[in-house]
C-alpha cells in the first residue's frame, strides 16, 4: 500500500509472460500479509534545512522532495491487470521506506484497503486547494499506520517478502533494512537484495529478523539502491506475509561465513584506523540543522582520537555533512589536525570508507567505524563486514579494546604527521605534469639501511605484528627474538628507514637474511612506500650483497598467508620466478644477471660499514 502522496501517476508495463505467471504465482500463495503503507523518502534526508541547501531538492506538490522519478507509479500489466503492481525509478539518494506495527490481514481485507487506497489517491489528485489535500493526505497516511497494525501476529515461520522485476541489462544491488523506530531502542537487520534483469523474489525468515529487532514494537523498513542510475524497477507484494505453500527464493543470498579450522583461532589484526560519524558521535546536535554554533562536542570522543593518535592509530571522518561547515566546527573544537584522508560528502559511507582504505593502502581488516545511526553502522556490517563496528555508546569499549592495545614508539606518535605527508605527496602527485617516475625522482626519496639497534628495536617488533600484505614470510617476530639477533648477528638484519621532501615515512621495512644460506629469510615492508622504487633500490643494495656472500642466485623464502598475496605480486614485478623445493617449501628465485629497474630513483644512505663481506655461519 502506497503513502498517498502528490498525484497517481499510472504506467503501462509490458511484463513478459512468464514474469506475470510468478507474480500470479506468488500472490495465489499469499494466504495473509501486512499492509505496509510505503512511502518516497531521501536517504540523506534533513528536513527541513536540506530543502534550502541540498542541490538535489526538487519539490513535489506536497513540497516534499521529489526522490523517484514519478513518484509511486501504479504499474498496469495488458496481459493481466488484476495484479496490484507498482513501479519507480530511483533517482540518487532516494529509497522506499514503510514504518508502523506489523500484522498480518488477509486476503478479503488486504484488497478492500488497497482499492480504498486508490480511490482516496484519485481523489486528493481532483485539484483540492492545496492546503486542504496537504492536511487530508497527512491524516490519511497516519490513518494507514494505523491499520498496519490491526491482524494476527506475526509467526516465526512467516517471511519478508520481496517481488520485483526489470529489464535492464544487469544486477543492481539494493538493501533491505528492517529496524525499531523508536530511537531509544536498537536493533538492525539488513540483507543485501540483487536485483538481477527478470523476476526476483527474495524471501526471509521472520526468525532471522526477530533475531536482531523487536517485531512487536513499530519498525522501520527501507528499500535502498547501493547504485544511482538503476532502471525503473516494477515492485509486486513487498511485505510480511504468511505462505500456503514453500515459494524458491530468486534473489542471491550472501554465503554463509566458514567456520574456522577446529583448534585454530583467526588471527585478528590489531586496529590501524579508526574512522568517525560527525553528527550526534563526535559532537552533539546536527550540523546542518544546529549550525557550528549550535553543536557540542562530546569530551568522551574527543578524548578518544588524542589517545588513538597517541597510540599512532590513525584517525580519518565517514560523514554525510556540509564539508565546509564540518571543517569549520573541526577546527572550533582544536580537533581538525587529528583527522587524515577525511571524506565529507552525501554519498554513501561504504564509498567513503572504501576510498579512505584504498588511499592508506592498508587492509580493510584494520578498521573500525564509529556511528550512532543503526542504519550507517549496518551498511557497514553488510558491505564491508571485515571493518570492526562501533555504536557512539562504545566509545569506551573501543578504546579499551584489545586491538587497540599497540605498542607505542617514538614512531607512533608521528604517524598521523606521516600519513598527512602522503596527504601532500597525493596532491603534488595529481598536479605534476611529470611522468610517474620523474616525479619520484622529484621527490628527492632517501632510504636508509642500518644495524638492528636498541633505539629501533622496539620498531622492528611493532612493524613485524602490524604488517601483513607485504609480510613475505609471514613471521611475526618476538621481542625477545629480536634481542637475540641484535646480540648475536647483528649483520643478518637490516632496518630501512625512509623519508622524501614531503616528510618522514618513518621506519618501513626490516630484512633478515638466513643463518646457513646466502637467502632472504624474512622481509616486510609498510605498504606506504611500495611501488615508489624504495623496494627496488634495496634489493639492488641486497644483491650486491648476496654476491659478496657467493649465492648463485637471489632467493626470497615466501610462505603464504592469508593476507601476504600482495608480496607475490610485489616479487614477481620486480622479476622474481616461483619455485618450490623437495621439501615442499616455497621460494622466490631471481637471476644476478640484470640489475633491478629504477634502482637509481631513490637514494641509498648506507649506515654502516659494507666492507668487509658478510660471513654466514657455517
Amino acid at each position: 500500500m502506497r503513502q498517498t502522496g502528490d498525484g497517481v501517476a499510472t504506467a503501462i508495463v509490458a511484463l513478459p509472460d512468464e514474469v506475470a505467471r510468478r507474480f500470479k504465482e506468488t500472490r495465489e500463495a499469499v494466504i495473509a500479509r501486512s499492509i505496509i503503507p510505503w512511502g518516497e523518502h531521501c536517504t540523506e534526508c534533513a528536513f527541513p534545512a536540506c530543502y534550502s541547501t541540498c542541490s538535489y531538492y526538487t519539490p513535489r506538490l506536497d513540497h516534499h522532495c521529489r526522490r523517484f522519478e514519478n513518484g509511486i507509479e501504479r504499474a498496469i500489466a495488458p496481459n493481466d491487470d488484476s495484479m496490484n503492481l507498482t513501479r519507480i525509478a530511483f533517482r540518487r539518494w532516494g529509497k522506499l521506506e514503510g514504518q508502523g506495527r506489523i500484522a498480518l490481514q488477509g486476503h478479503r481485507p488486504v484488497t478492500t484497503l488497497e482499492a480504498a487506497n486508490t480511490l482516496a489517491d484519485r481523489v486528493l489528485a481532483k485539484g483540492l486547494p492545496a492546503a486542504v489535500r496537504d492536511k487530508l493526505a497527512w491524516r490519511l497516511n497516519d490513518l494507514k499506520v494505523q491499520l498496519v497494525a490491526r491482524g494476527e501476529t506475526l509467526l516465526p515461520t512467516d517471511v519478508f517478502l520481496l517481488e520485483a522485476w526489470h529489464d535492464g541489462s544487469r544486477s543492481w544491488p539494493f538493501t533491505v533494512s528492517i529496524m525499531t523506530s523508536a530511537k531509544e531502542t536498537s536493533g538492525l537487520f539488513q540483507a543485501a537484495a540483487p536485483l538481477a534483469p527478470g523476476y526476483n523474489r527474495l524471501l526471509i525468515p521472520v526468525a532471522e529478523i526477530a533475531r536482531l529487532v523487536d517485531l512487536t514494537k513499530p519498525i522501520t523498513i527501507q528499500i535502498e539502491p547501493l547504485e544511482t542510475g538503476a532502471p525503473p524497477i516494477v515492485f509486486g507484494i513487498v511485505d510480511f506475509a504468511r505462505l500456503s505453500r514453500a515459494l524458491a527464493a530468486t534473489s542471491e543470498k550472501p554465503a554463509p561465513a566458514k567456520p574456522a579450522a577446529a583448534g585454530k583461532a583467526k588471527e585478528v589484526p590489531k586496529l590501524k584506523c579508526v574512522v568517525w560519524d560527525l553528527d550526534n558521535t563526535l559532537w552533539r546536535g546536527t550540523l546542518v540543522e544546529d549550525g557550528v554554533e549550535g553543536v557540542t562536542l562530546c569530551q568522551e570522543a574527543a578524548d578518544a582520537v588524542r589517545e588513538l593518535d597517541r597510540r599512532g592509530i590513525i584517525n580519518s571522518i565517514a560523514s554525510k555533512n556540509d564539508p565546509d561547515l564540518a571543517f569549520r566546527a573541526l577546527e572550533k573544537f582544536g580537533l581538525r589536525q587529528y583527522f587524515v584522508f577525511p571524506k565529507i560528502s552525501w554519498g554513501p559511507k561504504s564509498e567513503a570508507i572504501k576510498s579512505i582504505v584504498a588511499e592508506m593502502d592498508v587492509s580493510a581488516d584494520t578498521f573500525a567505524f564509529v556511528d550512532d545511526q543503526p542504519f550507517e553502522r549496518g551498511e557497514i556490517q553488510q558491505l564491508m563486514p571485515e571493518i570492526a563496528v562501533f555504536s557512539h555508546t562504545q566509545i569506551a569499549e573501543l578504546v579499551a579494546h584489545p586491538r587497540c592495545d599497540v605498542p607505542i614508539t617514538a614512531e607512533s606518535g608521528k604517524r598521523r604527521e606521516m600519513y598527512q605527508s602522503e596527504e601532500r605527496r597525493t596532491v603534488a602527485r595529481g598536479t605534476s605534469a611529470l611522468d610517474y617516475t620523474d616525479f619520484l625522482r622529484s621527490c628527492s626519496i632517501k632510504l636508509e639501511v642500518a644495524r638492528l639497534q636498541p633505539h629501533n628495536l622496539l620498531r622492528m617488533y611493532e612493524l613485524s605484528q602490524r604488517t601483513n600484505q607485504l609480510n613475505f614470510s609471514g613471521r611475526r617476530y618476538t621481542q625477545a627474538e629480536l634481542d637475540t639477533l641484535m646480540a648475536q648477528q647483528p649483520e643478518r638484519a637490516f632496518v630501512l628507514t625512509c623519508t622524501d621532501k614531503f616528510g618522514e615515512y618513518g621506519a618501513i621495512g626490516f630484512c633478515v637474511l638466513m643463518e646457513k644460506r646466502p637467502a632472504i629469510e624474512s622481509f616486510f615492508m609498510s605498504c606506504r612506500v611500495q611501488r615508489k622504487r624504495v623496494e627496488n633500490a634495496f634489493f639492488q643494495f641486497l644483491q650486491e650483497r648476496l654476491i659478496e656472500l657467493g649465492a648463485a642466485h637471489f632467493e626470497v623464502k615466501y610462505k603464504p598467508t592469508a593476507k601476504n598475496k600482495a608480496s607475490v605480486q610485489m616479487l614477481e614485478e620486480l622479476g622474481f620466478r616461483h619455485e618450490a623445493d623437495e621439501s615442499g617449501e616455497e621460494w622466490f628465485v631471481r637471476s644476478f644477471d640484470q640489475a633491478f629497474a629504477d634502482n637509481s630513483v631513490v637514494e641509498l644512505d648506507i649506515r654502516f660499514d659494507t666492507t668487509p663481506a658478510l660471513e654466514l655461519a657455517s
